[in-house]
């Protein structure tokens, strides 16, 4: 089956078939997306597994042609934390749990698939060094630009896509699967999180499209941004007063630093994972093209989120630190756990980063 809301040639308008039929053929299956998930990654996962959870479900056992058989086990996986605001999406399903590395994961899983993250390591750091047999065999989907650097059994990554949930839309469609209210909500608000309320660039014609298709079956967009714009705990407000403090400008004006220290969580009683969207606010100011945010990320190391405004690739700037991601949001890690020093040396960088000439 296609997507009947694909028509931009550009873009794949199914999963490969391959894919699908890993899908269907998978009992015990995990669904995971990268360390400390944001609204696309958790809700990509979720409304993935609802699908699968509905076609292997006893009740669709007497379907022909879409059923996956009874039986299929389906976790969604998260390691690290996520931000408060998402929990409005997982209340009531048990079957979302957090799952650190562990040498098991292969005895208890047949197939992981991967959403919004290209490889295992996205997931769980302190496992780059390990071969890929100490993983369950895994498929990817996914909308960064960057190459797949290790083997998977099927992939269905586009970088043109807005969110990874563009993705995972195509792929319960061809699975045949209904849009239930918790998949259409999932699936939005993964929308809405990857395009800052369709405010962004990339807020497509396909995914305006599949927004439309969402809301008339049901989704209720004011509904989602509750929760995720207006349901802040008093902590995360006092984290990003002390975040906005930290603001520099350098470059003349045109390159905003912000910082997160692990003081700053102890001192606001907050975590790494409520700094979800404070790379935004800089690009707030008059002048700014471009925004490093440096924090600390749990894990003894400093993650460094890149934000621009159009025109102002800071992909390959990430690339250059070993990260990746998109033209105007892309980020890497620092092995420095000190945010400070790992802003040193990005500002050290940015001296050969040639910014293009100011337009406009």
């Amino acid at each position: 089956m296609t997507s009947p809301l694909t028509n931009n040639p550009e873009i794949p308008s199914s999963p490969p078939p391959r894919l699908l039929a890993i899908l269907r053929e998978a009992k015990r299956v995990l669904i995971i997306g990268h360390q400390n998930p944001d609204g696309d990654a958790l809700g990509s996962a979720l409304a993935l597994a609802l699908a699968l959870k509905a076609l292997g479900g006893p009740e669709s056992a007497k379907e022909s042609g879409n059923s996956l058989g009874p039986g299929i086990e389906v976790i969604v996986g998260y390691n690290g934390a996520f931000p408060s605001s998402l929990d409005f999406l997982t209340q009531g399903k048990d079957f979302v749990r957090r799952v650190p590395f562990g040498h098991d994961l292969r005895e208890r899983f047949d197939l992981m698939v991967l959403v919004d993250c290209l490889a295992p390591f996205r997931v769980w750091p302190e496992a780059e060094a390990l071969p890929l047999d100490s993983f369950p065999p895994f498929v990817v989907i996914d909308h960064h630009s960057d190459p797949l650097k290790t083997s998977c059994l099927s992939s269905f990554v586009n970088h043109l896509a807005s969110a990874t949930a563009e993705q995972v839309f195509k792929v319960i469609t061809d699975l045949g699967a209904e849009f239930t209210p918790p998949i259409v909500e999932a699936l939005l608000a993964a929308l809405i999180s990857d395009t800052g309320s369709f405010s962004q660039a990339n807020s497509t014609e396909e995914c305006l499209r599949q927004a439309a298709f969402l809301v008339s079956k049901g989704g209720n967009i004011e509904y989602i941004n509750h929760f995720l714009k207006r349901n802040w705990p008093v902590t995360r407000m006092r984290l990003l007063t002390q975040a906005l403090a930290t603001i520099d400008l350098h470059h003349q004006g045109r390159v905003a630093t912000m910082v997160v220290t692990q003081e700053m969580l102890n001192q606001t009683g907050s975590c790494v994972a409520e700094t979800d969207g404070f790379v935004e606010y800089p690009l707030l100011l008059n002048g700014v093209d471009m925004v490093a945010f440096c924090k600390v990320n749990g894990q003894g190391q400093t993650r460094v989120s890149l934000r621009s405004r159009p025109g102002l690739d800071v992909r390959e700037l990430a690339r250059s630190f070993g990260g990746g991601g998109h033209t105007q949001a892309a980020a890497y890690m620092d092995d420095n756990p000190n945010p400070l020093e790992a802003l040193e040396k990005l500002l050290s960088r940015l001296g050969t980063f040639n910014l293009p000439e100011k337009t406009g």
